[in-house]
């Protein structure tokens, strides 16, 4: 069993809401020391499985949890992540973009051309049936963001 490794943390480009909780919630590891290896992945899974209502009420309240300095090193990482919070998989069909499946829930953002423009958008707001979250990874800057 894994104890409680999160902590919140602010950063200057969150913005209040009409309550002051900042926008989104951010949450980093109590020690960095404790995740400076892959090795340490499966105590974050066991947390965020461990710390499933908190997170999700928190998901729930702020709209967004932001995740920063865990140790998410790669897409099967990813993959591994997105697993333990245990959401129901919704499959990309239909979609506009181009996308492909790299790793069991993990796709590519979009395949557009890098001098294309994409506009601003709601994900996948034209199916009858959408997902109730959405998960990004940037693994060049260890974050993961958790939208609801």
């Amino acid at each position: 069993a894994s104890g409680n490794i999160f902590r919140e943390i602010e950063l200057p480009e969150q913005k209040p809401d009409s309550d002051g909780a900042l926008f989104p919630a951010v949450l980093s590891p109590i020690s960095n020391a404790d995740f400076t290896s892959t090795a340490k992945l499966n105590g974050f899974e066991e947390a965020i499985k461990a710390h499933k209502p908190w997170l999700e009420s928190l998901l729930q309240k702020r709209g967004a949890i932001l995740f920063r300095g865990f140790p998410v090193n790669s897409t099967s990482d990813m993959n591994d992540v997105v697993e333990a919070f245990g959401f129901p998989e919704a499959f990309y069909v239909g979609g506009r973009a181009s996308r492909t499946k790299i790793l069991g829930r993990i796709y590519t953002t979009n395949e557009a051309p890098q001098d294309k423009t994409i506009p601003f958008h709601h994900e996948m707001a034209y199916v009858n049936t959408f997902n109730l979250s959405i998960c990004i990874c940037c693994l060049i800057s260890q974050i993961i963001i958790i939208i609801f």
